[in-house]
């Protein structure tokens, strides 16, 4: 055989991919599914994500060997969610999908998936509930079971004695203030007001007075609502409520940071990502990865490469990656046996309008 270019090599190495997709699925193109709220409160994380998933998907060449992504707004809401993965399953034909960001949705739609044996790969929802959720389940971020023990370790080094908690009443925010709750007790403190709001709820002041009758020293506001958030941190100066300010890693956007009274939030958050993802996200779409990128590029380069391997051997994507590991755009990937990813976790703080890792 004649000797030929890299690049010739490469082209027919994808057409050869390309070829065995299409006898496996028995199509000419793979669909592969994004179901992120793209509208909504939650607006904001779900088109960070959807941005990372592209990255991905350019950056990997998806779209020369026949992958198709297919997006749907699930709105961060599970009757929305199930809809979404109803179509993409049953009309779309997905091999995978890449969703839900909140973990109440994921988990309304966790048993549709494994029904139907499709794997289904969330880039953002933490909550513990989704461990136990099926073997087709998988997530790119790790569980709130372990940033809960790190915020709870935080305040303590930080000095807090008494702690007051401000979460939104569905899984994400339960799970993360039943395990930052008890942490902190365990540890020495005392949880001195445990309080919810509905997800999206612009007036809390009934709850911030509760909190403001307990005096504690320090308040963890957990939300994955800009809107709730932000209202939230008003109203905290309006009522004069002092106390520091600490919160989940829900609250990295911009629009908190910016707002009235984020001054001095400390929050915990999963990974940005890394200098190269962020480099290449920059230049891409001209601008800073949102949260939850870095982990949707993750579910993209991991379904791209439980593909790959179904195309070489024949093996589900669902074994393929819990067989997988390697060095992501969030950090190390590698699936335990529930499908969870491990992590870790740095601090900002808010100063003047930004959050600056400390």
């Amino acid at each position: 055989m004649r000797n030929l270019s890299l690049k010739k090599v490469a082209l027919m190495t994808c057409w050869a991919l390309f070829l065995s997709f299409s006898m496996l699925y028995g199509q000419s193109t793979i669909n592969v599914g994004i179901m992120l709220p793209l509208s909504g409160d939650a607006a904001p994380y779900g088109i960070g994500a959807r941005k990372g998933a592209e990255l991905a998907y350019e950056e990997l060449g998806l779209k020369e060997r026949g992958v198709n992504l297919v997006f749907e707004d699930s709105q961060c809401d599970g009757k929305s969610a199930v809809n979404a993965i109803n179509k993409l399953i049953n009309v779309e034909k997905v091999v995978a999908i890449v969703g839900e960001l909140c973990s109440s949705a994921t988990l309304a739609v966790a048993p549709i998936a494994e029904k139907n044996q499709v794997v289904l790969i969330s880039p953002a929802s933490t909550s513990p509930k989704i461990t136990d959720s099926g073997d087709y389940i998988f997530r790119t971020v790790p569980t709130d079971a372990r940033q809960g023990v790190f915020a709870a370790n935080l305040l303590k080094k930080e000095k807090v004695k008494r702690l007051a908690i401000l979460f939104p009443n569905e899984d994400y925010g339960k799970g993360f203030s039943g395990i930052l709750s008890d942490t902190f007790e365990k540890i020495g403190g005392e949880v001195v007001a445990s309080e919810s709001f509905e997800r999206g709820s612009t007036d809390l002041r009934t709850q911030l007075t509760k909190i403001k009758s307990r005096r504690p020293d320090a308040l963890f506001l957990i939300s994955n609502s800009p809107d709730a958030a932000i209202a939230a941190l008003r109203q905290i100066r309006e009522l004069r409520l002092r106390v520091r300010l600490f919160g989940s890693e829900g609250l990295k956007s911009k629009e908190i940071a910016s707002a009235n009274g984020a001054n001095g939030l400390i929050i915990t958050s999963v990974s940005p990502g890394t200098k190269k993802f962020n480099d290449a996200h920059k230049k891409f779409f001209g601008e800073e990865a949102g949260p939850f990128s870095a982990q949707a590029y993750d579910a993209i380069a991991s379904i791209n490469q439980a593909i790959e391997k179904r195309a070489r051997t024949g093996e589900a994507i669902k074994n393929a990656l819990y067989d997988m590991s390697f060095k992501g755009a969030s950090g190390a990937i590698k699936f335990d046996k529930n499908g969870d990813v491990g992590g870790s976790y740095d601090i900002y703080v808010v100063k003047r309008g930004k959050f600056v890792e400390r």
